[in-house]
């Protein structure tokens, strides 16, 4: 009897819960375009339990009465729904948060809505920057950003150049870039783009001040995915694909010859070239046609109200264009967040990767250098048993075989890193938040190098092999402690305080090993203890610490008047005592002028902030042990022995300090046609002072010229600029549009530099660029042609007031030079500024729209007003007998060919037509690049069933250029330091890639 009464009860129990439950159904649509969400989390609030809209957007969910619905995606506002008993049907548009003034955007140590900020920040979401298959993250922002100018190279494992809103300072121009709170320096090549959640680039020191002494070029702020409520959900994505490069117009062996010869008949010498030889394309021989670019991922997250999960495994491939050399890395990315109760929470981010270079060679100049005559091989009979003696020497230059150079290159490096930050988060009362987060970021390098013996001429050989490692290792560590206090006052009065302290410690170390003689060239004998002679060790341990005291008071009243004020304390031990700490400010000001009662009755204005802003920030960007001199080891001949003494290995300055750069800034938001359209403005001026610069110094008396430079605070510099931002978004039926448009401009200016002239791009025993104070940075300074002498009475009629010749050494065909001071002679006096590298405008443009399942993207980007010394031009001389560029014999002067700015062809080059820097070798490095061109289709839903959605997609990078440019490649030609920017080495230039792409989400 008790049985039947058990389960009766039972039976009783389970309908009476199943009463309480209700089935609630319905369609999440976007609020924008009417459009089914796919993957929408619809979760019951305080429970695990949930559900995922299907390819129409429509849901089922078991729940009970008085239980609330909580619909969330990525990209739009979370909306809440509470069940009842009869409204068991809801229908919810979700609105996007692209545009949205509540959108919550990261800033240093905290968050802010959107519409909040006084700075000047851009934020980009994550989905953005995986458009494009790149192996650093940054080349996907290039054009994405107003006032952030993006230069990439195109060799595996190549970091761009990224130059916030102009160069602040002649010691280094990269940002700060900041992962999950963790400062991890100047280079980001280890992340995975697919793991990033959002970037936000920092670009006036309102904004950055928070980051005190390191943030002098800005910041980037980087968050990666994390977990988000809901079921698990799985994401993979393949990118598949090839790279080609553009082949340069390089001579034939035959016109080779050609201009061979007519350099030495026109200075009166005898024809040399009297065999044609070999017809030996070394592009070809060097370069494979195409090279494959791979990135798979894989990843899942999820969560429920105690524990968000989020975790991805990323490969990424590319190969080098060369016949040798690639680059790979594996990374992976886990993040975990539990909430233990409303007080506590924890959790950690973490991302191991891994690293492997077969390191690409540096051949671009000597291939196009190359004599083409000359064969790769040496005739079979000449043959020796060293394989890599057998390859041929040029008799006609000086250049080393590029395809032995190539062969004989085995270096090879793996990395190994870690970046971990743990946290943990206290709220013990309502608005109040303690956070402490320890970080790390290490990475371990190992290389190995070796070099072979080889014999071919007296000028190309190795005596003795080499065999070498490298052990490179940073660890990095960083503790951040932030108290923030949130309050809200009368419903108009908005406070954000945060309080915080931190400590880090930056510490390298490298040991390297090498010996000679190993018994053989082969690979399973290249090691360093297999040599036999001349060991070799060195190696140091470097560190540096920094402790810092900071403070940041946000506050709005009813969001229309808003103040933002930062103070950082810095102390750094790389400066002497005295001078270690520094104190970085800041303050900003905005005006939401459509919250006015005035402007309440218009309609045609929906947004319109003004914003205000000031701040310092600093740079401690110098060697450890800049204020101290080093002592260091060196070896000695005594007699017939070899001894290890000490010697100044470094010199120190003890009165060195901090650098600053103040910075102001003025902007403009505004939005119109129902936030349609939005427009931002801003105008800025960066001033540095006391700028650190490493040079030459009296002290270097008595020491070897290696080592005897020392830092110094060197002058002040300034960067004046604007940026310009509209941006269109806007549907018709099915069909959805957006157009971007970024424009930018910066002028960088020496203001002083202690009487000193700075001179970089040394080449052919001169230099191509002079900084100097008064005048921009970094321009070309050289002489002005001034066309070519015809005869020898243009030759002889130029002449000084006296009747001296002013070019005593020029022939028909030779430039004329520009006596600009009017001295009668031709000298330095008569140098002058005759390019400036940097552009005067900055574009980009950014194109997308859909219609039903398919989408487009486009984005170009490109610079306008820039110069580049083009060295390439050298090509046009045959200097020292190295190949010419194609058409050089017909475009060179002959007095059957007058009408050309080419000069005559000559071996002795009298005239330094080829020598002296001058306006021939400038040229306009304008130029407008469709860096991304990706079509997307989305598979209906009858295809797959409704918990899968596949996308796939067609791009093109790099697809075409318009530019008036004769080099290889105008982006990489304007690259370069701080002070040696926009000279033409011949790098490695961007490929054209083509990619397929496979997205799957279930």
């Amino acid at each position: 009897m008790k049985r039947y009464i058990l389960t009766f009860v039972v039976a009783l129990l389970a309908l009476i819960a199943n009463a309480q439950k209700v089935t609630v159904t319905g369609q999440v649509t976007s609020s924008l375009d009417k459009e089914p969400l796919i993957g929408v989390t619809v979760l019951i609030k305080g429970t695990g339990t949930g559900a995922v809209t299907d390819f129409d957007g429509n849901y089922t969910i078991q729940a009970e009465k008085n239980s609330t619905l909580v619909f969330s995606m990525i990209g739009y506002k979370t909306k809440e729904y509470k069940v009842g008993t009869t409204n068991t049907t809801f229908n919810v548009a979700l609105d996007d948060t692209s545009n949205d003034l509540n959108e919550v955007v990261v800033i240093g140590y905290g968050v802010a809505k959107k519409g909040d900020l006084t700075s000047s920040i851009s934020a980009i979401k994550g989905d953005k920057l995986d458009k494009m298959s790149t192996g650093n993250v940054m080349s996907a922002l290039q054009g994405q950003v107003n006032g952030v100018q993006v230069s990439t190279a195109g060799g595996p494992g190549s970091s761009p150049r990224v130059i916030i809103r102009g160069i602040s300072t002649v010691n280094g121009s990269d940002p700060l870039y900041v992962v999950d709170g963790m400062p991890v320096g100047t280079n980001i090549n280890f992340l995975n783009q697919n793991d990033i959640e959002s970037m936000q680039v920092l670009k006036d020191a309102s904004a950055s001040a928070i980051y005190g002494t390191r943030a002098s070029n800005g910041v980037v702020l980087i968050t990666t995915k994390k977990g988000a409520l809901g079921a698990t959900k799985f994401t993979a994505s393949v990118s598949v694909g090839f790279q080609t490069l553009a082949k340069p117009e390089i001579a034939s062996a035959e016109e080779y010859e050609k201009v061979y010869n007519a350099r030495y008949t026109n200075d009166g010498q005898k024809s040399p070239f009297t065999n044609g030889g070999a017809k030996t394309d070394w592009w070809d021989e060097c370069l494979n046609s195409v090279a494959l670019q791979q990135n798979y991922n894989f990843g899942f997250s999820g969560g429920n109200d105690k524990l968000l999960y989020s975790a991805n495994i990323g490969y990424y491939r590319q190969e080098s264009q060369y016949k040798v050399g690639e680059w790979q890395k594996l990374s992976a990315r886990f993040s975990m967040e539990y909430k233990f109760n409303n007080i506590v929470k924890a959790g950690i981010d973490m991302t191991p990767r891994y690293e492997q270079w077969a390191d690409t060679p540096s051949l671009m100049g000597a291939m196009m250098s190359m004599d083409p005559t000359t064969p790769i091989m040496r005739p079979e009979s000449e043959w020796t048993s060293n394989p890599y003696s057998n390859y041929a020497r040029s008799a006609n230059n000086q250049e080393w075989n590029p395809v032995a150079n190539m062969y004989r290159m085995d270096t090879n490096s793996d990395e190994y890193g870690l970046l971990a930050t743990p946290f943990i988060s206290i709220t013990p009362i309502e608005g109040l938040t303690f956070r402490s987060q320890f970080g790390i970021n290490a990475h371990f390098r190992m290389s190995d190098v070796f070099t072979p013996n080889f014999f071919i001429d007296n000028l190309e050989q190795v005596e003795k092999n080499k065999a070498e490692r490298k052990m490179d290792n940073w660890v990095d560590w960083n503790w951040t402690n932030t108290l923030t206090y949130m309050k809200q006052f009368n419903k108009k009065h908005n406070l954000n305080v945060m309080a915080g302290y931190t400590m880090e410690r930056f510490q390298y170390y490298y040991l390297n090993g090498s010996r000679e003689l190993i018994p053989s060239n082969v690979e399973d004998m290249r090691y360093v203890s297999a040599g036999t002679d001349n060991m070799q060790v060195s190696g140091s341990n470097t560190y540096s610490s920094l402790i810092s005291y900071l403070g940041r008071v946000m506050y709005n009243y009813d969001e229309r008047y808003y103040l933002t004020a930062s103070i950082r304390v810095d102390g750094s031990s790389k400066f002497p005592t005295g001078n270690k700490y520094a104190t970085f400010p800041a303050v900003s000001l905005a005006w939401r002028i459509t919250g006015e009662e005035f402007m309440k009755k218009q309609n045609v204005v929906d947004d319109l902030k003004l914003r205000l802003g000031w701040g310092k920030v600093g740079n401690q960007n110098i060697d450890n042990s800049a204020y101290v001199s080093s002592i260091g080891t060196m070896r000695y001949v005594f007699g017939n022995q070899i001894g290890i003494g000490s010697q100044i290995s470094s010199i120190g300055n003890s009165g060195i300090q901090w650098e600053t750069v103040e910075d102001y800034n003025v902007g403009l938001d505004m939005a119109f046609l129902g936030s349609r359209l939005r427009v931002t403005a801003d105008w800025f001026m960066k001033k540095s002072h006391d700028m650190l610069l490493k040079k030459d110094n009296l002290l270097i008396l008595g020491y070897p010229m290696w080592n005897g430079q020392m830092w110094e605070n060197i002058g002040e510099m300034k960067a004046t600029g604007w940026e310009l931002g509209i941006n269109w978004n806007d549907r018709a039926g099915d069909f959805n549009y957006g157009v971007g448009v970024n424009l930018s401009s910066v002028k960088n200016k020496a203001v002083t530099l202690n009487g000193d002239y700075i001179y970089t791009g040394s080449h052919s025993g001169d230099y191509i660029i002079r900084n100097e104070a008064g005048e921009l940075l970094s321009q070309f300074y050289g002489y002005t042609v001034d066309g070519i002498f015809q005869n020898e009475t243009e030759v002889n009629s130029y002449t000084s007031q006296y009747g001296d010749l002013m070019q005593p050494n020029a022939k028909p065909g030779d430039f004329r030079y520009k006596d600009l001071n009017q001295d009668g002679t031709i000298d330095e006096k008569d140098k002058s500024y005759i390019g400036n590298p940097f552009p005067d405008l900055m574009v980009g443009v950014n194109l997308n729209a859909s219609w039903k399942n398919f989408d487009i993207l486009a984005n170009f980007y490109g610079t306008i007003g820039n110069d580049i010394y083009n060295l390439n031009k050298d090509r046009y001389f045959g200097t020292n007998g190295q190949n010419v560029i194609a058409g050089t014999y017909d475009k060179a002067w002959r007095p059957d060919n007058t009408n050309t700015d080419v000069p005559r062809l000559s071996v002795n080059d009298a005239n330094g037509n080829h020598n002296k820097p001058s306006t021939f070798f400038v040229e306009d490095g304008s130029y407008m690049r469709l860096k991304l061109l990706q079509i997307g289709y989305t598979l209906p839903k009858k295809v797959f069933n409704d918990k899968l959605t596949m996308r796939l997609s067609l791009s093109a990078q790099n697809l075409f250029t318009i530019s008036g440019y004769s080099g290889m490649d105008p982006e990489t030609a304007s690259m370069g330091g701080a002070t040696e920017s926009g000279i033409d080495w011949t790098g490695y230039p961007n490929p054209r890639t083509f990619l397929l792409g496979v997205n799957l989400n279930f």
